[in-house]
C-alpha cells in the first residue's frame, strides 16, 4: 500500500526519491529546514492533518506527526485547505510540476490559498530561501506509485 499525502511515510518516500535525484538538489544547494504541512478541512477549516518534515542537506532527515510534533519546533508551517493541496498534487501528477501560479511560492506569496505561520520572521524566511528545494521535493510526487 502506498502512503498518501500528508502522511510521514509519503514525505519519507519523497526523501528516497531526493536521494536518487541527488544532483538536482545539490545544484539548488544545502538546505537546513524544519517545517510542517497543515491540511485544513475544505468545509469548516478544521485541522485534518499536520506533518513535520526535516530536511538536512540534500535529504529528508525525518517526518513525523501526532505527539512527536509537540517538540518538533518547525521554522514555519505551510497551511491550506485540502482542495488547494490536492490541486497542487494533481497538477504535479499530471505534468510533473504545478502550473506557475500554483507553485508553493506563488500560493504562499498571494496568501489566500496557502499561507505561512511562524512566530519568528527569520525562521519563516527559510521558506523563501529554500522554496525551490521544497518545490522540487514536492514535484517528485509525480514519481510515486499511485
Amino acid at each position: 500500500m502506498t502512503a498518501s499525502f500528508p502522511a510521514p511515510a509519503w514525505f519519507e518516500a519523497l526523501g528516497h526519491l531526493m536521494e536518487a535525484e541527488h544532483e538536482v538538489f545539490r545544484r539548488l544547494g544545502f538546505a537546513e529546514v524544519r517545517f510542517c504541512v497543515r491540511v485544513l478541512d475544505d468545509t469548516n477549516g478544521a485541522d485534518e492533518a499536520t506533518t513535520g518534515v526535516s530536511i538536512e542537506g540534500y535529504r529528508v532527515a525525518g517526518a513525523s506527526t501526532g505527539k512527536e510534533l509537540l517538540t518538533f519546533d518547525p521554522d514555519f508551517v505551510i497551511a491550506g485547505r485540502r482542495a488547494v493541496w490536492q490541486r497542487l498534487l494533481d497538477e504535479i501528477n499530471r505534468d510533473g510540476r504545478p502550473q506557475p501560479r500554483h507553485t508553493l511560492n506563488s500560493l504562499v506569496l498571494v496568501g489566500d490559498e496557502l499561507w505561512l505561520e511562524s512566530s519568528d520572521q527569520l525562521r519563516e524566511d527559510k521558506f523563501y530561501r529554500y522554496n525551490q528545494t521544497l518545490q522540487e521535493m514536492f514535484n517528485l510526487a509525480a514519481k510515486l506509485p499511485r
